[in-house]
This record gives C-alpha cells, sequence and structure tokens, in this order.
C-alpha cells in the first residue's frame, strides 16, 4: 500500500519547482554580480526574483500584462530570457519614474516582460537625446 499524502507531496513538488525556478533565475540574473553592481537596489532585486518565481510558477492559463491577457507560457518564456541588463534597465527606469504608481505587482510585471523589447529602443533614446544637448549649434 502507498502511504504517500497526494496533498503533501504536491505541496513538496511546488516548492521544488520554486526552488529549482529560484536557483535558474539566481544564475540567468547573475543576482551575485547585480548586488555587487547595485548594492542599494538588493531588496528591489530580491523582490524582483520574488515576482519572476511568482509568476512563473502559476498554474494559472492566462495573465494580464498591461492590460492584455497573454498566454502564460508566453509570458514564463519571455521571462526566462532575461539576464543581468534587464534588471538593470528596470532599475534605472525605477529610479526615473517619478510618477505615482497605483499597482506596482502589475506596474513591474510589465516592465520585466517588456525589458527585451524596449531596453535597446530606451538607451538609444538617452544616447540620441545626450548627444543631440551636447552637439554644438551650428551657426
Amino acid at each position: 500500500m502507498n502511504n504517500t499524502n497526494p496533498i503533501l507531496s504536491d505541496e513538496s513538488e511546488k516548492m521544488k519547482n520554486r526552488e529549482l525556478l529560484e536557483e535558474y533565475f539566481s544564475c540567468s540574473l547573475e543576482i551575485d554580480l547585480l548586488l555587487r553592481l547595485c548594492p542599494d537596489d538588493e531588496d528591489t532585486i530580491y523582490q524582483i526574483v520574488d515576482m519572476l518565481v511568482d509568476t512563473c510558477s502559476t498554474k494559472r492559463k492566462m495573465l494580464r500584462i498591461a492590460g492584455d491577457d497573454k498566454p502564460t507560457e508566453v509570458v514564463r518564456s519571455r521571462l526566462k530570457k532575461l539576464n543581468a541588463d534587464h534588471i538593470r534597465f528596470v532599475l534605472d527606469s525605477l529610479a526615473e519614474n517619478t510618477a505615482p504608481v497605483r499597482n506596482m505587482k502589475q506596474y513591474l510585471l510589465a516592465m520585466l516582460y517588456n525589458a527585451p523589447t524596449t531596453m535597446n529602443l530606451y538607451y538609444q533614446n538617452k544616447t540620441n537625446h545626450d548627444f543631440a544637448r551636447g552637439s554644438p549649434k551650428a551657426g
């Protein structure tokens, strides 16, 4: 007879999955490096990892990102492509934001989801702006 409690084994499986995701994101996001480069953002970095783990371990079929419902597998796939540069971009963006945020969890999730597609454009725009301001005027 099998004495395995299905509820306990399900909880154990969830914890194992969570630990694997934490390990995955710690490596792929180079958390040790981020903590050295951004020591003032330690709490935020750990909150980002928690949010990524929570989001990737959800059992829901759809997730709302920036007002749109997206298949969880699509969101999970995009979040698993994040790296340390994306997290630094998100940290910089959070620091620059002066507008009040009503739902920080949704705002942060949208930033993380969109980071791979917006980061390069953001830095290009910033470079263009800085270059235009610093260039000598023709005259």
